[in-house]
């Protein structure tokens, strides 16, 4: 693995902004199903997901421009997610989370009625 990657895989540990559940997570008991806007986000505007963000631009440049809605990018790429993750960080966006999960499992991270658009 390039040296890079493995950086990127790093930082992204520990960035705030960053969910990366593994193997080890009790996916059905995850703690922030029904609770994002109280405990992750800390307010309660509309949650807004965007599925295979890749590196993250469309997720930040919506951030950017509507700061009354939450955003959570979902990629299973760790070095994809970094980019949207550090930019936001950089760009002090408090409305924007990255959640490193395969696609398919969506249902499991989030409550019935706990997201506004997809």
């Amino acid at each position: 693995m390039p040296k890079n990657k493995e950086k990127k895989y790093y930082e992204i540990s520990t960035f705030p902004n960053v969910l990366e559940p593994d193997y080890r997570t009790d996916i059905e008991n995850f703690p922030l199903k029904n609770k994002w806007s109280s405990t992750f986000f800390k307010n309660n505007n509309p949650i807004v997901i965007e599925m295979g963000c890749g590196k993250g631009e469309y997720t930040v440049g919506l951030a950017k421009n509507n700061h009354n809605i939450n955003y959570v990018g979902i990629d299973i790429k760790g070095d994809r997610i970094w980019h949207g993750a550090k930019k936001s960080l950089d760009l002090n966006l408090n409305n924007t989370g990255f959640l490193r999960i395969q696609a398919e499992k969506i249902n499991q991270y989030f409550g019935n009625n706990e997201v506004s658009e997809i």
